[in-house]
């Protein structure tokens, strides 16, 4: 079989690269980064092997690079104690500023290991039962409250307990605005499945706030973070992280800025170190501030995980017979291992994603905060390399490692063109393909939208051109090549490209439809529908939050609030309504009233409903 290239060429800026593009120095992640109480003896792992410094540091900076991951902190536990913390990479694209171990990340669902630790506390000592329905310690029904009001005289909620929402059965989407409905609903009878939710947590978070009078901060702060030393973790953006903090990242490395949180959420919103972290599982594995018994349900399967993905289409799938048992204890999943149940959480928002798996009765853990999601995909390799992990169940938590059939897809094309890239493909088995998508088509597809992600257009162009040729019945296919083009600024091949698309969606209401928006959008931008200049005057002024200027002969929009600060140029698709040439799914549109005024302009969108802005004044 032929191999791509273990380390893309396309990864612009991980580690190394990323100093040398950005304002800052370059750095060693091993002399600048490293922890005060990291030494040259080395990792113990699992299976007792050694690991030098050295080569951990090595090998992480290879990960970081063919992951594209922008920054990470690494913490070690072993014996009992923080053995070992790092930071790799920079905090910010933008800036260069190296990750160091007191950087603070998005701890995002670590949050919900934090606040179930505190939960068996309140359990142990009387406050609430594991097994006592939540509505039971509340002063009103739960329809009753704001946030609930979806849960009005469903008979269902009144089950609920602790248990169930620890172990993640309560029935309860993960969020409810992830739901087509957009309502809190029960997709699963209470206890009838593991079906993971951070709604369940956030509902939990309010029993306890009724039930102790204080809020799940000053819970955490006196039983969680001051006991175990974990001076730099809070569930609330505290000025003392201004000063060392990593910004979100999207997949190809572009800052997203840093979330601040002002309100504590038991289910993602707290900040942490890894250090700090791996101080808090130190406790959690020794029980510490935990009866017996309930550290033993830490680690004790609730229920057993018995389908084959957290999310997506293949959580109603089966899990394979052949993958190894899993379940959820109280606060953490739980997987067999030859050292016994090992336990871990993810984390992952937008722009920051974590990871921690440990083996309690070898007394080892690692904990990884990256800021990108692109730690997922990191994540197989560096806790296989740091402590010899080959338990942690990522194919049930959807993580692609960077070896996949897509990234070194994506890699080959990179480094050697498409034709090269799909000689390659050729080479492949079909179960590796199948091991992440439903067929090649699937995979195909995947890799051309990262190819247009790491902006590099020509390949994507040459990619999608293959992939309508063979696979003309996915008529989405014509839409991604036009995608590709536009991009780069290629409308006319564009315009051809979502003509095809639109003749063989002639019988699909809804792509004939995308296809004939899209290209009333591109004749907008060849050939602009001539507005006279008194028209244009008329339309300029401000909407609410919307503000359109006149600039020479051409109208300029922009919305306050939006990520992009500057006006964007609108071109006249008929004499009341205008495009813009970065968004191909929307429309403004200049109304007028009964006395013959602009009085408003309406946001027309292609999937989603219509938003109307007055004229202020009017």
């Amino acid at each position: 079989m032929r191999k791509s290239p273990s380390i893309p060429p396309l990864a612009i800026g991980a580690v190394v690269a990323l100093a040398a593009c950005a304002d800052g120095p370059a750095f060693d992640a091993a002399d600048a980064a490293r922890s005060d109480d990291a030494t040259d003896s080395g990792i113990e792992r699992l299976d007792a092997s050694g690991l030098t410094i050295g080569e951990l540091e090595t090998g992480i900076a290879e990960i970081l690079e063919s992951a594209r991951l922008p920054g990470l902190q690494v913490a070690v536990v072993s014996d009992g104690d923080v053995v070992y913390t790092s930071g790799f990479g920079v905090k910010s694209t933008e800036t260069g500023d190296p990750v160091t171990p007191r950087t603070v990340f998005a701890a995002n669902s670590f949050s919900k290991t934090m606040f179930a630790y505190l939960v068996l506390q309140l359990i142990d000592e009387g406050v609430l039962d594991l097994d006592s329905p939540l509505v039971s310690y509340l002063p009103k029904p739960i329809g009753e409250y704001e946030f609930y009001t979806d849960l009005a005289g469903e008979e269902r909620a009144g089950r609920l307990t602790p248990r169930m929402v620890l172990s993640h059965t309560t029935g309860f989407p993960n969020w409810r605005w992830f739901t087509q409905e957009g309502t809190l609903h029960f997709i699963y009878e209470p206890e009838e499945r593991h079906g993971y939710s951070g709604e369940g947590i956030f509902l939990l978070q309010l029993v306890v706030e009724e039930v102790t009078g204080q809020n799940v901060e000053e819970l955490a702060q006196s039983r969680i973070f001051d006991p175990f030393g974990m001076t730099r973790t809070s569930f609330l953006s505290l000025p003392a992280f201004d000063d060392d903090y990593a910004v979100d990242h999207d997949h190809y490395l572009n800052p997203l800025g840093k979330q601040k949180r002002d309100e504590a959420n038991a289910a993602g919103s707290a900040q942490t170190t890894a250090a700090d972290y791996g101080r808090f599982l130190v406790a959690v594995m020794a029980g510490e501030g935990l009866s017996a018994e309930a550290r033993e349900a830490v680690f004790s399967p609730q229920v057993t995980i018995e389908h084959a993905r957290m999310f997506g289409p293949l959580s109603q799938t089966p899990r394979s017979p052949d993958a190894p048992t899993a379940g959820w204890g109280l606060g953490w999943g739980l997987v067999e291992s030859d050292y016994g149940w090992a336990f871990f959480h993810t984390g992952n928002d937008e722009g920051a994603a974590n990871y921690h798996v440990g083996f309690p009765d070898r007394g080892i853990a690692v904990v990884l905060n990256g800021n990108s999601q692109n730690l997922e995909t990191a994540a197989p390799a560096l806790t296989r390399l740091i402590i010899g992990d080959v338990y942690s169940p990522f194919e049930f938590l959807g993580y692609e490692p960077f070896e996949s059939a897509r990234h070194r897809l994506v890699d080959a094309i990179a480094s050697e063109g498409v034709e090269e890239g799909l000689r390659w493909l050729a080479s492949l088995d079909a179960d590796e393909i199948r091991r992440w998508y439903p067929a090649e088509w699937a995979l195909l597809d995947a890799a051309g939208q990262d190819l247009i992600g790491l902006e590099r257009y020509s390949e994507a162009g040459d990619l999608y051109r293959h992939f309508v040729t063979q696979y003309p019945e996915r008529l989405f296919g014509n839409d991604r090549l036009g995608s590709a083009l536009t991009v780069s600024n290629r409308f006319e091949e564009a315009r051809s490209a979502y003509e095809v698309g639109q003749s063989l969606a002639r019988d699909n209401a809804y792509w004939s439809r995308l296809y004939g928006w899209k290209l009333e959008w591109i004749r907008a931008l060849l050939d602009p529908h001539v507005v006279a200049t008194a028209l244009l005057v008329e339309y300029t002024g401000d909407y609410g939050a919307r503000h359109v200027e006149l600039r020479g002969e051409a109208l300029f929009y922009h919305r306050a609030g939006t990520a992009n600060p500057e006006p964007r140029e609108l071109f006249a698709l008929s004499e009341d309504t205008f495009v813009m040439k970065e968004n191909d799914s929307f429309r403004l549109r200049f109304d007028r009233g009964e006395n013959g005024r602009v009085f408003r302009v309406t946001g027309l969108y292609l999937d989603t409903d219509p938003d109307e802005t007055l004229r202020d004044p009017y």
